[in-house]
């Protein structure tokens, strides 16, 4: 963990070296799709039909990876499991990653249904940030990846359904 510079009195600009680490996690299923054969992708497939959802989505996925690597709380160490309540939301984490990673195994196995896509690829990744932020104390991480979830389901929604 390096802290640049003090944003507030418990927040600072820096780099969570782990956070590279859960976010080349989450993007793993992504990283091994080309070599596994599908019969059909959808999510690949898809046309994004609102350009305002689009960019709201982009927006602030990104700004949730943005805050998870470069915003770190005073006190936190590189892998804080101090508290019960660090515990916790460790635990959240790993329950999301987790979920996120058996909706990629039932969609890689031809699962492709709208329960699999929107409950457990679409949702998993904002609910896994917004754990992390809660596990770092990054309440900026909190606010951007449960607002991304929304955004992120919204959109996801639109394109496949409507």
């Amino acid at each position: 963990m390096i802290k640049w510079v003090k944003l507030t009195k418990t927040q600072y600009f820096g780099f969570f070296s782990l956070g590279l680490a859960l976010l080349l996690l989450q993007e793993l299923p992504y990283i091994v799709m080309p070599f596994i054969p599908l019969a059909s992708n959808p999510l690949m497939e898809m046309q994004d039909k609102s350009l305002v959802l689009n960019v709201i989505e982009k927006v602030l996925g990104i700004s949730s990876i943005a805050s998870m690597m470069f915003i770190v709380h005073k006190d936190a160490n590189c892998l804080s499991l101090n508290t019960p309540k660090e515990k916790r939301f460790f635990c959240g984490v790993m329950l999301a990653i987790a979920s996120y990673f058996i909706g990629w195994v039932l969609y890689f196995n031809g699962i492709q249904n709208l329960v699999v896509i929107l409950c457990l690829l679409v949702a998993m990744p904002p609910i896994y940030y917004t754990f992390i932020g809660f596990w770092r104390k990054n309440y900026v991480l909190v606010v951007l990846g449960t607002l991304f979830l929304f955004a992120h389901i919204a959109n996801v929604s639109n394109n496949l359904v409507f």
